[in-house]
C-alpha cells in the first residue's frame, strides 16, 4: 500500500486564485512518513488571468508542464513497475500528464481513472466559460473537444494548442473506464457530457449511505477489466469546512472517515499505479488547517 516515492508540481496557472504551486511542498513538510523526492517540475510566475489564450488561459505554459510530468511518471513506472506513485501537484490542470505518463509507461494495457473531486473537469476551451485549465484536464485525457455544443470560437493559436495538449495525452483514458466519486459543482453542459457519453459516478450522498469502504469496492470492481489504475484526489471533494486552503471549495462534501475509507480499500489494489493529490492552497489556508488535514490523512498510506 505504501507510497514511497514522490513528484512534486508546481503549477498554479490553470486557476484563478494564486498560491496553488505552493500546496506540494506545504502537504509534504507536515508528513510524518516523507516518499522520496524524485523531482520538482516547475511551472513560469505569470500574472493571473493576462494569458493571451483566454479560452484556455496558459495553455502553452502548461501544455510544457504536462509533458514533463508524463515523461517523468512514465520513466519511474517503466522503471519501478512494483512501487507506487504519489504525485503532490498545484490546481488540476496537469493531472492529465500524469494519466498520459500512465499510459505511456503501459501502452498496451488497459487504464483505469478514479477521479475524486467536487468538480467535474471535463469542460473544454470550446465550452469553458471561465478559460481556467483546471476545470479541462478529464477532456484533454479523453481527448474531447464538445464542439457539437460549443461556446467558444477558439483563435488559430488556441486551438493549435488544444491540439497539442489532446497530442500529449494521447487519448489515455476512455469514458467507459473512468469513475468520479464525490462531484456536485457542474454547470449544467458538464452534466450533459456524463450522461452522454454514460461516465459512471457516485455522489456524496451515495458514500454517505454506502459507506467509502463499499463506494471503493464497487468502484474496482466496475473497473475490473482495467489492467492497472490512477487516482486523482482533488481536495475540493472534501466539505469545505475542512479544507479552507483551497481554490473552489465546496460544500456538502465527503468526510474525512469517508475518504480515509476509500483509500483504505482503493489502495490495497495491486492495481493502483499512482495517486495524485491536488489543489492545496496554503495562501488560502487558515492556520495551516488544510495542509495538516492531508497530511494527517495520508499518513495512513504512506
Amino acid at each position: 500500500m505504501a507510497f514511497n516515492k514522490l513528484l512534486i508540481v508546481e503549477c498554479d496557472l490553470g486557476g484563478f486564485k494564486q498560491g496553488a504551486s505552493q500546496g506540494g511542498a506545504a502537504v509534504v513538510l507536515q508528513l510524518k512518513n516523507k516518499p522520496k523526492l524524485l523531482n520538482i517540475i516547475k511551472t513560469p510566475n505569470c500574472i493571473l488571468r493576462k494569458s493571451s489564450t483566454p479560452q484556455a488561459h496558459y495553455l502553452d505554459e502548461i501544455n510544457q508542464c504536462i509533458e514533463s510530468l508524463s515523461k517523468e511518471v512514465s520513466d519511474f513506472l517503466q522503471e519501478n513497475g512494483d512501487e507506487k506513485l504519489i504525485v503532490f501537484s498545484g490546481d488540476h490542470s496537469t493531472a492529465c500528464g500524469t494519466l498520459a505518463g500512465v499510459k505511456n509507461a503501459y501502452p498496451n494495457k488497459r487504464i483505469g481513472a478514479i477521479w475524486i473531486d467536487a468538480h467535474a473537469d471535463i469542460n473544454s476551451p470550446y465550452t469553458s466559460d471561465s478559460g481556467n485549465m483546471h476545470g479541462m484536464p478529464v477532456a484533454a485525457a479523453m481527448g474531447f473537444d464538445h464542439k457539437e455544443i460549443a461556446i467558444n470560437k477558439l483563435n488559430n493559436i488556441t486551438y493549435s494548442l488544444w491540439e497539442s495538449t489532446k497530442s500529449i495525452c494521447n487519448k489515455a483514458i476512455h469514458p467507459d473506464d473512468f469513475v468520479y466519486i464525490g462531484i456536485r459543482d457542474l454547470d449544467k453542459i458538464e452534466w450533459d457530457i456524463i450522461d452522454q457519453h454514460n461516465i459512471k459516478y457516485y455522489s456524496v450522498e451515495d458514500v454517505k449511505l454506502a459507506g467509502g469502504a463499499n463506494i471503493a469496492q464497487q468502484t474496482l470492481d466496475y473497473l475490473s477489466l482495467c489492467d492497472f489504475i490512477y487516482i486523482s484526489f482533488d481536495i475540493d471533494s472534501l466539505d469545505s469546512s475542512l479544507v479552507p486552503g483551497t481554490g473552489m471549495p465546496a460544500d456538502n462534501g465527503l468526510s474525512l472517515d469517508c475518504v480515509n475509507s476509500l483509500f483504505d480499500t482503493l489502495l490495497r489494489s495491486k492495481k493502483i499505479k499512482a495517486l495524485e493529490v491536488v489543489e492545496v492552497n496554503p495562501l488560502l489556508d487558515s492556520n495551516n488547517k488544510t495542509t495538516k488535514t492531508i497530511a494527517s490523512l495520508l499518513d495512513n498510506f504512506m
